[in-house]
């Protein structure tokens, strides 16, 4: 989860006049109970438009939104993932996103994969059991190049 204060908020009339339509904060904060991804735009994708460089997103969910409104190919995402309880992270580049085969009406838990490894749960409270469930692809990133959303 993302979290911010409001004493956080650019306070500079200016560089809060540039953020526009966005909002402006000097810093914001993350909670690490289910995986926070970095969304890095291509200078192609941001091109003339006034966007991001890119976006910090809390959980799958709100990846799989973001990445559904850019294009295809214009972006990297990485996975901030707790390497330690030293207070170290691994930054690692995301190579797909997977949902649970899951009853109807369950709530769904995504995995996630980075540079050939397999598929890790994207949520600490997952219960870990002997045999992997059944995973359906909803997002596969190519290595630096493409991106591409499979039908859910």
């Amino acid at each position: 989860m993302l979290m911010t204060d409001t004493s956080w908020a650019e306070s500079h009339p200016v560089k809060r006049a540039l953020a526009k339509p966005y909002q402006a904060w000097r810093c914001v904060g993350w909670t690490d109970e289910m995986l926070n991804f970095l969304i890095v735009a291509s200078r192609a994708m941001r091109g003339g438009a006034h966007l991001p460089d890119g976006w910090l997103v809390g959980g799958p969910e709100a990846l799989l939104d973001a990445t559904s409104q850019l294009e295809a190919g214009a972006f990297t995402v990485y996975v901030l993932d707790r390497a330690t309880d030293g207070g170290e992270i691994q930054l690692g580049q995301v190579t797909g996103i997977w949902r649970e085969q899951i009853p109807e009406g369950a709530v769904p838990s995504f995995w996630y994969a980075t540079g050939g490894g397999e598929p890790k749960p994207c949520s600490r409270m997952w219960m870990r059991s002997d045999t992997q469930p059944e995973l359906v692809s909803v997002l596969t990133l190519a290595k630096r190049t493409r991106a591409r959303r499979t039908r859910q």
